[in-house]
């Protein structure tokens, strides 16, 4: 099930356990999260689909916070 587009709260240059948190389960509150990063010109979305109970939502991004989780997936 899918919930309305929600935005990110983590900072480009947070520790990646707050970064971790943010993108956290928010039904059940897992950290065992999938996430998938979409990009376009200025900014980006990130579907997060957690392992545990299979909620699934789009999170919205800065421009900062896209750059954060581009990189972390290279």
């Amino acid at each position: 099930m899918q919930d309305s587009l929600e935005l990110a709260i983590f900072r480009g240059d947070d520790d990646p356990s707050l970064v971790a948190a943010a993108l956290a389960c928010r039904a059940c509150l897992s950290g065992e999260v999938e996430w998938s990063l979409r990009v376009d010109d200025f900014d980006g979305e990130v579907e997060c689909r957690c392992r545990s109970c299979g909620y699934v939502r789009e999170v919205s991004l800065t421009s900062e916070q896209t750059l954060r989780l581009s990189l972390e997936h290279a």
